[in-house]
């Protein structure tokens, strides 16, 4: 099962105009993208991650009922990102795999276009849900990787993150 939530293209969501500092929640922007700058910092993102229990993305895949509206992190590999905002990111286990996805609390924040391939920690709850076509097909669009219903809708597992620290390539 593939976990998918695309760029709201809501107006009144992203009136904010300045990034915040990496140590704080970044509020919606209509300026480009942010890029992952090369460093040695870790980006946070969102609130602080407060250790809530850790799972892995097969564990939450094979399973996700047994998580669905409960506290968890997960920690993964970037799959892929929504390149238009950053407002979504999909976590594998290995490159192919299907993902998790992950949207972010209140549309709150966003992760860089470019964070692909990097280590991230998540921290959010759980949700699962049927999307209709219209909607699947835009995820699709975006770059999700999912599996359609025959009538096009598709399930979806997503963490809703409140929190998020991507860390640096080595």
């Amino acid at each position: 099962m593939t976990v998918f939530i695309g760029c709201a293209n809501n107006a009144q969501q992203n009136t904010a105009k300045t990034e915040a500092p990496k140590t704080e929640a970044v509020k919606p922007t209509e300026e480009k993208p942010t890029q992952v700058a090369e460093n040695t910092e870790v980006i946070k993102r969102g609130t602080p991650l407060n250790n809530a229990t850790t799972v892995t993305v097969s564990q939450i895949l094979e399973n996700p009922k047994n998580y669905e509206n409960k506290p968890v992190t997960v920690e993964g590999q970037i799959g892929r990102v929504c390149q238009a905002k950053g407002c979504w990111m999909e976590l594998t286990e290995k490159e192919g795999d299907p993902g998790l996805r992950i949207s972010f609390k209140d549309y709150g924040f966003f992760v860089p276009t470019d964070s692909q391939g990097k280590k991230v920690k998540a921290e959010g709850a759980l949700e699962l849900k049927v999307v209709k076509k219209d909607e699947a097909e835009h995820y699709i669009a975006e770059g999700s990787k999912m599996k359609q219903n025959p009538d096009g809708s598709a399930n979806i597992v997503n963490l809703v993150a409140s929190g998020v620290e991507i860390y640096p390539s080595k």
